[in-house]
């Protein structure tokens, strides 16, 4: 009778959890049309005065900076480095955990197996990121010389664990990057055979277009990987989240973070008055809008759990030739 009165409660639990995510999943579609309502309401009308003063943002390639409300920014030295599973605190309150059939291109790079950074499948066998994902602190070597501990997972929802994994064989930085101030923050990672294709993996469409500012007054999805709490079996897995965020005014962000940090060659995207955001540790995460690749997470606020926090992005478009001298000599996905 007892073991029978524990299956009952067992049973009754699980349906009640049921019922709570189908409410949830039929209120969602119009929470975040709320959402985005009030957000386009607040930027229309909203007169701000900026009170930050002094800003840390804490880069995921183990380096930090204080950034000051100034149009010139200083730095102090990289900190050592954290833990490598302070890596997996990402996305915060992401719309909603994705499937890799909608996101074939994404990637997970991966150090000795373990998550590192986003990317973006951009040809049969190479992978868009953030050069800053490749570095340990201001060295660049270090990976280049040690490639073999890196690795890129495709086809899978879930980082860890499925899909292919493809050993990497080379870097390569733009070569105008600068770790300082993060400009131009790309690297591609050619890996050691053709990347398979099939409804989970494909290659990103980039968009091309020779305007590179990203509109302000639209919307881009960000792609990410992050722990989930244990509900349905999930727990302790690493999944494929995505999270809508509305483009930033590039000068309010540049009053953020400097304009040093923040150029014409990078877009910002996040929310004015809610606490949805991307994190620092979803760098090379890639920006999707229209379908098309816009842009590479560079990098974000340590504050990435309060709103008005926007994330830095670097636009695709503004290295679309550098990106076509490296694949062009190699086949297309088939």
């Amino acid at each position: 009778m007892f073991l029978y009165k524990i299956l009952i409660v067992f049973i009754t639990s699980k349906i009640s959890i049921a019922l709570v995510y189908a409410h949830q999943e039929r209120n969602s579609e119009k929470t975040e049309s709320d959402d985005m309502e009030r957000e386009h309401i607040v930027r229309k009308s909203m007169n701000r005065e900026w009170q930050y003063e002094g800003i840390h943002i804490e880069l995921p390639y183990r380096k930090s900076y204080n950034v000051e409300k100034t149009t010139t920014s200083t730095t102090t030295e990289p900190p050592l480095d954290p833990p490598l599973d302070r890596r997996y605190r990402r996305i915060y309150n992401a719309d909603e955990i994705g499937y890799i059939e909608d996101y074939p291109f994404l990637a997970a790079l991966l150090v000795n197996k373990q998550l590192w950074c986003g990317g973006a499948i951009i040809s049969s066998d190479t992978i868009l990121t953030a050069a800053h994902c490749l570095q340990l602190q201001y060295n660049n070597r270090f990976f280049r010389e040690y490639v073999k501990m890196l690795s890129i997972r495709v086809g899978s929802s879930n980082a860890t664990a499925g899909g292919e994994l493809y050993k990497v064989t080379e870097i390569f930085f733009h070569p105008n990057y600068k770790p300082e101030t993060l400009e131009f923050n790309f690297a591609v990672l050619r890996v050691h055979k053709k990347i398979t294709s099939d409804k989970k993996v494909k290659v990103s469409e980039i968009d091309y277009s020779t305007d590179k500012l990203v509109p302000t007054d639209s919307n881009i999805t960000f792609l990410g990987w992050g722990s989930v709490l244990s509900i349905g079996g999930l727990g302790g897995q690493v999944l494929l989240q995505k999270l809508v965020l509305p483009v930033y005014d590039l000068a309010d962000c540049q009053e953020i973070y400097g304009r040093n940090l923040v150029t014409r060659t990078n877009f910002c995207a996040g929310y004015i008055t809610l606490a949805k955001n991307v994190c620092n540790h979803d760098a090379g995460g890639p920006a999707i809008m229209d379908g098309l690749l816009v842009g590479i997470l560079s990098f974000s606020s340590k504050r990435c759990d309060k709103p008005d926090q926007p994330a830095v992005f670097s636009t695709v478009g503004a290295v679309t030739s550098w990106l076509e001298s490296i694949g062009e000599n190699k086949v297309t996905l088939t």
